[in-house]
């Protein structure tokens, strides 16, 4: 089966950005996908997440999505950062090749 590849992109709003979460949240993402490319860059009140994948296998591209919003990167957010209000969690891109 040829591997499917993906892009994604995510706004985390209500998060306090520092220097020791965004270390923290990486390592935590590493260390959850390891086979994947992470970027975290701050923004006002959060970051700016891009996750890159070279194969969603077992995954399909309706479920991979949902998938890691919900229970890869919003655990990662909870588990490594600190708050300052709720939790927002927008899907800015998703590419899929």
């Amino acid at each position: 089966m040829a591997k499917t590849s993906c892009t994604l992109k995510y706004l985390a709003r209500g998060v306090i950005p520092t220097r020791e979460t965004k270390q923290a949240l990486l390592a935590e993402l590493g260390e959850v996908i390891p086979n994947s490319t992470v970027t975290a860059l701050p923004v006002n009140q959060g970051y700016s997440i891009e996750l890159e994948f070279t194969d969603i296998a077992p995954f399909n591209r309706t479920s991979f999505e949902p998938y890691i919003a919900e229970h890869v990167l919003r655990e990662a957010l909870n588990l490594r950062c600190q708050f300052s209000g709720a939790l927002q969690l927008d899907l800015l891109k998703a590419q899929f090749g």
